[in-house]
């Protein structure tokens, strides 16, 4: 284990987590920055050349001791009623479950896609919600054998009859404010609603801000127009596990990174909600 200055100095139940992904290698200096801004643990990002390209992901997880969930990659598509294509992504989707599978993983964390415009009649739903049912089913067998939960992320292409069997939510409350906005509906009420009916299955909370305006999110909070009592009225309904700080970009103009002094400013005001 390497040795460093780790910031520890709050106690409570809720760990509060930050992504890394391929575009931050070297990813040595920045653990080390986020763990010395207080980043309790890393959610890290399956997306290609993940995982088969893992020799300084396996390493630095072991040399820093990380403590470490997983985001499924994002060009899977479990909900395909196409059979080649579920097919394809279901094999994917194994090996990154396999992978997690070498770590004391906390959690792992994936979105249901299918792109497939006829999703909207009730018959293809199904048969998309039966491939889907059984990605889960393959999910569980393997989380509960290796001692780690399974999520599903809301999204764009979310619907209630995703959450089956025995799979956990990641409620990420930016997608959910700017799917609302995106067909008229009132966020907080909505918000509060989803937060009532499924506070039971909640294990995770992605936290940021967005631009309604720019129909944007991922932002620092306090950067965006989201009402950011709602989201300390969402983590005290749902009172999740695990709270993760999905910051990616600086403003809502899109190409400019955030950097750790924004990351640090939300994880202050994040910190104080939990």
């Amino acid at each position: 284990m390497l040795r460093f200055e780790r910031r520890r100095d709050r106690d409570r139940s809720c760990m509060i987590g930050t992504t890394l992904w391929y575009g931050h290698k070297p990813f040595g200096e920045r653990i080390e920055k986020l763990l010395g801004i207080g980043f309790d643990y890393f959610e890290i990002a399956l997306d290609f050349p993940f995982p088969d390209d893992n020799e300084e992901l396996k390493r630095v997880i072991r040399e820093y001791e990380l403590k470490t969930a997983f985001h499924a990659p994002l060009d899977i598509l479990l909900a395909s009623p196409r059979e080649e294509i579920f097919g394809a992504s279901l094999k994917v989707f194994e090996k990154c479950l396999k992978f997690a599978a070498n770590f004391e993983t906390l959690y792992f964390n994936f979105h249901v896609f299918h792109f497939t415009p006829t999703f909207l009649f009730p018959e293809i739903r199904e048969k998309g919600v039966k491939k889907l049912g059984k990605a889960i089913e393959l999910a569980a067998k393997l989380s509960n054998e290796f001692g780690f939960e399974i999520c599903i992320e809301n999204d764009t292409f979310f619907v209630e009859d995703f959450i089956i069997g025995d799979v956990k939510l990641t409620l990420d409350i930016g997608h959910f404010a700017i799917e609302a906005k995106r067909w008229g509906r009132d966020y907080k009420v909505d918000l509060q609603e989803f937060c009532r009916n499924h506070r039971s299955r909640v294990l995770v909370a992605h936290v940021h801000d967005v631009s309604f305006s720019k129909m944007c999110d991922h932002l620092p909070l306090g950067k965006g127009e989201l009402d950011l009592r709602i989201i300390k009225h969402a983590l005290d309904e749902i009172k999740p596990r695990f709270s993760l700080l999905e910051v990616f970009w600086k403003s809502a103009q899109f190409g400019d990174f955030a950097t750790l002094v924004e990351l640090e400013e939300s994880l202050k005001i994040l910190t104080a909600w939990l």
